[in-house]
This record gives C-alpha cells, sequence and structure tokens, in this order.
C-alpha cells in the first residue's frame, strides 16, 4: 500500500512540476516578446512627464503633485481593501490577522502623502526638480 502511495505522489510532483515549467516558460516567452515593447512605453511615458513638467506653470505643477498623489492614495486603498476582502475570506484567523496588518501598513503613509502634497509649492524655476513620484 505504502509502494502504490509513494508512487501516486511522485507522479503527481513529476505533473505539476510539468505544468509549473510549462507556465514559467509561457511568462519567459511573453517577457522575451513584449519586454521591448514595454519599455519603450515607459521611456515614452517617463519623456512626457518630463516634457510636462519643464514646460508647465508653478500652479500647474502643484496641480501634477496633487493628481499623482491622489492616483497612488487610490492605489493604496485599492490594495488595502483587497487585502481586507483576502482576510475576510481566509479561514484561518492567523492568516486573517497577517492580512489586516499588512493592509494597516499599506494605509498608513496615506495621511502624511496627502499633507506632503497638498504642502508642496512651486518656485516656478525651469531647472526644478520634479516632485518624485
Amino acid at each position: 500500500m505504502f509502494e502504490i502511495v509513494s508512487v501516486l505522489v511522485m507522479f503527481l510532483v513529476i505533473f505539476f512540476g510539468f505544468i509549473l515549467l510549462f507556465f514559467l516558460l509561457v511568462l519567459k516567452a511573453g517577457q522575451w516578446l513584449f519586454s521591448p515593447v514595454i519599455d519603450e512605453v515607459v521611456s515614452a511615458v517617463s519623456e512626457e512627464r518630463e516634457r510636462t513638467w519643464k514646460q508647465s506653470e508653478p500652479w500647474q505643477r502643484e496641480q501634477i503633485v496633487r493628481n499623482v498623489c491622489a492616483w497612488r492614495i487610490i492605489g493604496r486603498v485599492a490594495g488595502a481593501s483587497a487585502l481586507v476582502t483576502g482576510a475576510c475570506i481566509t479561514a484561518a484567523p492567523a492568516l486573517a490577522i497577517m492580512w489586516c496588518l499588512a493592509a494597516w501598513r499599506v494605509a498608513i503613509p496615506i495621511k502624511e502623502e496627502l499633507r506632503n502634497a497638498c504642502a508642496y509649492r512651486s518656485t516656478g524655476r525651469n531647472d526644478e526638480p520634479p516632485y518624485s513620484w
């Protein structure tokens, strides 16, 4: 009986190993195919952000900072709510507590980010460094 169970377990390990290998190969192929395109899009977005920052007035720069902060906070709230949802779905209390603590750690910096973004004042100089986004 033990031999049958051990052979069955070994078969399952090998089977799931091949499935994992297949998924890893597909991911690597996707990375190989789409990496240049993604890099190009990221560089174009960075250049556009930099150009917009340099050509904008001081009040527009303050708006840019507030918009970036708002989107970052929306992302934090969405991530924290996903963690709390996972905590509610999880059956194990230890995992639920862990997920709630992770959600709390994601949500902590929101107040400080809002305060910093609202307190930002642009000098209007051409060589002013962009606000860290």
